[in-house]
């Protein structure tokens, strides 16, 4: 019988079978995040000559070649001439838009970077607010399917907000914080549990001996309980006379009742310095007669360019947060990797000490 010159797909050699590689090839074999691929494939400036030219060898060796709806849209915005609308990534807020509510500096600086990482790497950042006022997952499905949206950031939503549900598969998906909510995704945050074992640290340094702990239970929730481990890994080496119960707030507090339950635990547990996320921290002991820092002393842990003047302690980079969040949904959406990981990864994002005023030296 004579051979058919059509074999089936069965019988061809492995070879035809060999996917091209990709960018997520190029960055295991290199050695370099996929992100700084693919910049230095569009030889963007930000990423050394030398480091360009060994990763252009590593793909030409692969056998590597470029997207080119990618390849294109780089171009065209590099030369400042884009003939095609932008690709989107939606920003996803939960603490109510819609219903006029401002949103709070750190999240402000945290979408700042996210902004800015989106414009450098070729994408526009698409804010959208879910809840009662805002999307729910229906709408927020649709509008995503209409605008051809595939990447999707979940921009630290609030606990006791709304939250949203969408089919995962469908989406390249980061986190920053919100460890109190689906999807089980890449989460970025700042290392809350550090932040407390440095201010710990450096309040005890400066002659602080009974040092407590005053944060929402909402933000315990939104981080993975992560301040009060750090306060409790600290109190373990301390004698029994200088722990200090932390003090954690209720979901929903006005500023009265809040200023009365933390002058009520300074005095009767005898606090040196309080150590809080909230920065109105001064005024709020202040309005219960508490002298700042005569009486007792107070260092912030999530400190902006808004935060009162001489306020102390930790600075988060926030703007690192959205950038590196946006990053890895970016490097999904290049690599065709869509759902949720198998193993989750954290990603965190180390802050400093800032000494200020409302903590000086104690004798």
């Amino acid at each position: 019988m004579k051979p058919s010159r059509h074999p089936a797909p069965a019988s061809a050699p492995p070879e035809a079978l060999v996917r091209p590689p990709t960018l997520k090839d190029v960055a295991r074999e290199s050695g370099f995040h996929i992100t700084t691929i693919s910049l230095a494939l569009r030889d963007h400036p930000s990423i050394p000559e030398t480091t360009r030219a060994r990763i252009r060898a590593t793909a030409e060796r692969m056998g590597y070649v470029k997207n080119p709806v990618y390849h294109a849209l780089s171009r065209f915005r590099q030369q400042g001439c884009v003939c095609a609308p932008a690709p989107r990534i939606a920003y996803l807020e939960n603490f109510g838009l819609g219903s006029g509510r401002l949103r709070a500096p750190h999240l402000q600086g945290i979408l700042d970077g996210a902004t800015r990482q989106a414009k450098l790497l070729g994408y526009e950042l698409d804010p959208l607010a879910v809840g009662e006022d805002d999307h729910d997952s229906h709408s927020l499905t649709q509008y995503l399917r209409e605008n051809k949206i595939a990447g999707v950031v979940i921009g630290a939503f609030v606990p006791g907000f709304a939250e949203i549900a969408l089919n995962w598969d469908d989406y390249a998906v980061a986190k920053i914080h919100s460890r109190h909510t689906e999807p089980d995704a890449t989460t970025v945050g700042n290392d809350q549990l550090r932040e407390v074992r440095l201010a710990f640290r450096r309040l005890s340094d400066l002659g602080y001996q009974r040092i407590g702990l005053a944060v929402g239970r909402a933000d315990e929730d939104s981080c993975g309980h992560r301040h009060t481990a750090g306060f409790l890994m600290e109190e373990a080496s301390l004698p029994p006379e200088r722990v200090v119960p932390p003090l954690l707030f209720p979901y929903i507090s006005d500023p009265e009742s809040l200023s009365g339950m933390i002058a009520r635990w300074v005095r009767r547990h005898r606090v040196d310095v309080v150590i809080c996320n909230w920065e109105s921290i001064q005024s709020l002991l202040a309005s219960y007669g508490l002298k700042v820092p005569g009486e007792v002393a107070c260092a912030g842990l999530c400190l902006t360019d808004s935060s009162p003047p001489g306020l102390a302690g930790i600075r988060p980079h926030l703007g690192l947060l959205g950038e590196r969040a946006v990053s890895i949904v970016v490097g999904q959406l290049k690599s065709a990797e869509h759902g949720l990981p198998e193993f989750p990864s954290s990603l965190y994002v180390q802050s400093v000490w800032q000494d200020g005023a409302s903590a000086p030296p104690r004798r």
